[in-house]
C-alpha cells in the first residue's frame, strides 16, 4: 500500500515537472520536482504504510505474571 501511495505521488510532481517544462525552457523544473516528488513520495508512503500496519498499541498484549 505505502509503495503505490509513493508512487502515485512520485508521478504527480514528475508531471508538474512536465507541465513546468512546456512553459520554461529550461529542464530544472523536472530536476527539483523529480527531487521533491521523490521525498514526498517516499513520506507518503511511509505514513500509509504505519496506518495499514497499526501502531505500537494493537501489538499481541504481554502475558500477565501471577505471582
Amino acid at each position: 500500500m505505502g509503495v503505490i501511495a509513493g508512487s502515485i505521488v512520485f508521478a504527480l510532481f514528475i508531471g508538474l515537472g512536465l507541465t513546468l517544462l512546456n512553459r520554461v525552457a529550461s529542464p530544472l523544473p523536472i530536476i527539483i520536482l523529480a527531487i521533491a516528488g521523490a521525498y514526498a513520495g517516499w513520506l507518503v508512503g511511509v505514513i500509509a504504510f504505519g496506518s495499514v500496519r497499526g501502531g505500537p498499541d494493537q501489538q499481541a498484549p504481554e502475558q500477565e505474571k501471577h505471582e
